[in-house]
């Protein structure tokens, strides 16, 4: 693979922007922000505009067209260049994907499985906790063998206040093993369902001999199980920027 020189490499999610540099293969995280309810031509000037102008810049997208259009244009303004979008496609980088259309996978979890696979190429299982949670296996071939979305921790708890008597409260600041109050118990129901599906998921694997896969964690909410989960596993906060890395590396070669 060729090395990209002067990339910034953008993941933009439903909720919240990361950048970073892909120098040498690697990526140097920069930043992030939240941006959902915020315009983000401001957030942009406020963050970007003291960057030094990349050649390239990347971007992996999930989030509404009109938003994604909004960032092209200040690249386009700001630094006289234009954005390169990842599209997931059937295979790339080694991995083959699981969807029978794979436009439909989302851009952020196949960079995230191609980032997987660039560390661990016998085999992982990678959990992106953010708006949503998600998980996906890669084995030892490169093939994708599907995965599970879930609503994330907010989604949860927004469709319990919205469905029962349960009246809105602050995330608990501390809590137990069982919950020992309504709101404890909801914050760790969430954090559990997810937790179970994570160890159940990668015990399967395990006997079925399928693989026996590393645990990858990533996405803005992820901290918000790995205190708690009983099995190994590797925090990446930057995987989707990793993938996405390798990704441009390989459509430039």
């Amino acid at each position: 693979m060729n090395q990209l020189i002067n990339l910034l490499l953008v993941d933009m999610g439903n909720s919240s922007i990361k950048w970073g540099v892909g120098d040498r293969g690697s990526v140097e995280a920069i930043g992030a922000v939240r941006y959902r309810t915020a315009e983000l031509t401001s957030l942009l000037d406020q963050h970007w505009q003291n960057l030094e102008p990349p050649g390239v810049v990347w971007v992996a997208a999930v989030a509404k067209t009109d938003r994604v259009l909004e960032l092209a244009d200040w690249v386009e303004k700001n630094w006289g260049c234009n954005c390169e979008f990842m599209h997931t496609e059937s295979s790339s980088c080694g991995v083959e994907c699981a969807y029978q259309q794979p436009a439909a996978l989302g851009v952020d979890r196949w960079a995230a499985l191609i980032g997987g696979h660039r560390l661990y190429p016998e085999g992982f299982c990678v959990v992106d906790c953010g708006t949503a949670t998600t998980l996906d296996v890669v084995d030892s071939s490169g093939r994708h063998l599907g995965g599970y979305i879930l609503p994330g921790f907010e989604m949860m708890k927004t469709a319990l206040l919205e469905n029962t008597a349960i009246q809105d409260f602050a995330d608990p600041a501390t809590f137990n093993e069982w919950g020992k109050s309504t709101e404890s118990s909801v914050f760790l129901g969430s954090r559990k369902a997810v937790i179970a599906l994570i160890e159940h998921s990668v015990e399967r694997l395990q006997a079925a001999g399928v693989c026996d896969p590393a645990l990858l964690v990533t996405g803005s909410a992820s901290r918000e199980i790995t205190s708690q989960l009983q099995i190994g596993f590797e925090q990446r906060e930057h995987l989707v920027l990793e993938g996405l890395l390798a990704y441009a590396e390989e459509k430039n070669s």
